[in-house]
């Protein structure tokens, strides 16, 4: 029999299945699982996370065994429940081991919870024992659009292919806000405006001679960015290519600042 999980154990796995962003469970995903750790319903909370970890962890009290949290993670974790999304069991697998390694376990290939072969000391450490470029790029705060436009390059560990389309994040949410059909320097100057057309969106209150320069300094830095990183992707094959890993995080670091500045834009009047 399994001993109860320390709290930060229990917290960590449903912090990660019950997240609100994918790969994460809807509400009725994560009740359907229930049966399987011999549970009736979430307790209640505020939110998904809190009801999950309250119902796990008071049940591996009250039933002084931690085999409540490992039936329910293995349910969760049936690779057959994913059959018709791979991408998915394996954004949650890396998720959970990267949390799990530091506690001494993991989840194997068959939704397995198991004994980790070595136990991480630290998160950088963690996240090397995963072998998961997203869990470093969460672990650093990248932003989670960037995130879901590349997840299945990132399982590849294809750097060149990832850049490329979460350099496509960009456009992509300034055509879906503004309706625009437009790409490249053409949507960012209708976007964003020039001395004969006035911005659609601001990121700043621009007033002041200075924010109206960091306003055009934006602009110029999305133009740059598509000329630098989206073009070459999108004409050149990785063959003959290169990424190095500080490159890459400092690719994925800059688009993130980009969606960070587009989270608290305006639309202008």
């Amino acid at each position: 029999m399994a001993d109860v999980f320390p709290l930060q154990v229990t917290r960590a796995v449903c912090n990660v299945l019950a997240q609100t962003e994918y790969p994460g469970l809807s509400g009725s995903e994560l009740r359907e699982l229930l049966h399987a750790a011999k549970l009736n319903d979430l307790a209640a909370g505020p939110n998904k996370r809190t009801q999950l970890l309250t119902t796990l962890h008071n049940a591996q009290v009250e039933r002084k065994s931690g085999s409540t949290l490992i039936a329910y993670l293995n349910a969760a974790m049936d690779p057959l429940r994913y059959a018709d999304n791979p991408a998915r069991f394996y954004a949650l697998q890396a998720e959970l081991n990267a949390v799990l390694v530091l506690a001494g376990f993991r989840v194997n290939d068959a939704g397995q919870m198991a004994t980790a072969r070595l136990k991480a000391k630290n998160l950088t450490e963690a996240a090397e024992l995963a072998g998961v470029l997203a869990v470093e790029l969460r672990r650093r705060g990248c932003h989670p659009t960037v995130m879901r436009y590349c997840s299945e390059e990132l399982l590849r560990k294809s750097l060149f292919h990832a850049i490329g389309e979460a350099s496509k994040s960009i456009p992509d949410r300034l055509r879906r806000h503004t309706g625009l059909g437009l790409d490249g320097e053409d949507l960012f100057t209708a976007v964003f405006g020039s001395k004969n057309a006035t911005p659609k969106i601001l990121i700043n209150a621009y007033r002041s001679d200075s924010e109206q320069a960091e306003h055009r300094g934006f602009k110029n830095l999305l133009t740059g960015i598509h000329g630098h990183y989206r073009n070459p992707r999108a004409h050149n094959t990785r063959l003959g290519s290169s990424e190095s890993e500080t490159d890459f995080y400092d690719a994925f670091a800059l688009f993130s600042y980009v969606h960070r500045r587009l989270d608290s834009a305006a639309v202008a009047v």
